[in-house]
């Protein structure tokens, strides 16, 4: 005996008990569960399910069980299920699959509208990593406007941000600009909720005002464009510091044995270390400036960055990789140096993340993977191209001095940094913005894959050069040098 609406199902009105002794079992046309027909043919209304009564509209493509109903459990109902002719109809779900799909569809839907009519503006002096980063933006469906002092033609546009999305032309713009220039900036922060700053260029560096000037100028030129803009309108700015701001290879390892955030590098100067003091100076003004404007700020301080280009620029970690790679079989050993890596996508994903996390605010947080030695990175080379030779020992002291001091290399620089090894916490870039690192090798292993797509690095199928003649070459040199230093040594001692 169930309850049910007489006249139309579309009433609550009259309703009346009837009986029902024969029901034929149908499954729903949609969702799980089952429908109930008389003998007849017609559609029982409303369908009693396995525990309580549902409405529903039976046999119709509009289920009403996709938009609610009570359903309770055993515990709950506190007697035993009902059966038809002898047998328990099928249990049917508290909610529907079809009503969870749609709204998560829905929600879906309408963050990506949102997202969409986010502007977000990337000040990419760099075109290494600002380009991972608009990509990265793109495809979270982000609105992206691209500031640049570099030209992209319309091309170079479209093989560079290639993002599974058909709308990624309405989506990007590219703007040509000084960005040391607060006026230029100003017409391209308008309307820009968010600001990824990449840090600026080594290579861009005006020599006439030096890196300390020229950092400075371009932190300047951002904070007063947002205040030319209208503050009200900018949220957060990300910006790209580095790693090197949180430790001198001076310092001793802190008791934790890794350098983290509320680390500073309170050595390096304008004399002896240019470009990591102009690191400090850019970083330190942000966070004066930002202050005086009320804007949130996060600054991001990655290590060495490497992986695969999106353009034809690339890091200084890559090309030291490319020349591991390259280097030749008769000589297999290279400096003991140490350096912190971290994949270039791992970079980009970290800006995108600094931007959404609210965790993130007004926190500097170091972005790097693995701390390594020239010899480690050498042997995961040779471990995935075995027809490589990079050198995997390392030399020591005395024989890498010997080695490098004929070739313009820093030898005060090598003296300071060898044998030094200065890892850095990433606990924060895991814990606050829920980085899941690349690992190491599959980074280093792309890394290769590029230079010998560009034939910068020999394939397998390359022809092996002989070394003979490079060897002998390599020890005549050698016992030159030894003994050029061992007659110098003897001079002074006669005098």
């Amino acid at each position: 005996m169930f309850r049910v609406f007489s006249g139309s199902c579309l009433t609550l009105e009259d309703m009346e008990t009837v009986v029902r002794p024969n029901l034929v079992e149908r499954p729903h046309i949609l969702g799980p569960g089952a429908d109930y027909f008389t003998n007849d043919g017609e559609p029982l209304r409303p369908q009693p399910g396995a525990h309580t009564l549902q409405k529903v509209f039976s046999g119709s493509t509009l289920d009403l069980n996709a938009f609610g109903g009570d359903a309770y459990s055993d515990e709950e109902q506190g007697e035993p299920v009902r059966t038809v002719n002898g047998q328990a109809p099928r249990q049917t779900l508290p909610v529907s699959t079809i009503l969870n799909q749609l709204s998560s569809e829905t929600a879906k839907e309408r963050v990506k509208s949102v997202k969409s009519r986010t502007n977000v503006l990337v000040i990419a002096e760099n075109g290494y990593l600002g380009s991972h980063v608009v990509a990265k933006l793109l495809k979270a469906d982000y609105s992206v406007r691209l500031a640049t002092s570099n030209p992209v033609t319309q091309q170079q546009q479209a093989e560079l941000y290639k993002v599974m999305s058909v709308d990624v032309a309405s989506r990007l713009s590219i703007a040509n600009v000084d960005i040391n220039n607060s006026i230029a900036l100003r017409d391209v922060i308008r309307g820009c909720r968010y600001i990824i700053h990449c840090g600026c260029s080594n290579s861009a560096v005006d020599k006439k005002k030096g890196p300390v000037a020229y950092h400075m100028d371009a932190i300047q030129a951002l904070f007063d464009g947002i205040r030319l803009a209208g503050k009200a309108s900018v949220k957060r700015v990300v910006l790209t510091g580095a790693a090197t701001s949180v430790f001198h290879i001076r310092d001793a390892l802190p008791p934790s044995g890794k350098f983290d955030e509320r680390c500073w590098n309170t050595v390096a100067n304008s004399e002896t270390d240019p470009i990591p003091y102009a690191k400090i100076v850019f970083e330190k003004e942000a966070w004066r400036l930002r202050q005086m404007l009320g804007v949130e700020l996060v600054v991001l301080l990655p290590s060495s960055t490497i992986g695969p280009s999106r353009t034809e620029e690339t890091s200084d970690a890559m090309m030291m990789i490319q020349g591991l790679a390259n280097a030749p079989s008769y000589f297999p050993f290279c400096p003991k140096l140490y350096w912190n890596y971290v994949d270039v996508c791992d970079v980009a994903e970290a800006h995108v993340r600094a931007m959404e996390s609210p965790e993130a605010k007004d926190q500097r947080i170091i972005i790097s993977n693995a701390c390594l030695s020239l010899a480690e990175v050498s042997r995961i080379i040779k471990k995935q191209y075995p027809h490589l030779n990079p050198p995997t020992r390392s030399a020591n002291k005395l024989l890498t001095l010997l080695i490098y001091a004929p070739q313009s290399v820093n030898l005060r620089f090598l003296w300071r940094n060898l044998g030094e090894r200065k890892p850095l916490d990433n606990r924060r870039a895991i814990e606050e913005l829920g980085m899941q690192f690349t690992d190491i090798e599959k980074t280093i292993g792309a890394c290769v894959e590029e230079l010998m797509a560009a034939k910068a690095v020999p394939t397998p199928n390359d022809t092996p050069e002989k070394s003979f003649v490079k060897l002998a070459l390599v020890t005549l040199g050698m016992v030159g040098l030894v003994g050029a230093v061992g007659l110098t040594f003897l001079r002074k001692r006669k005098h």
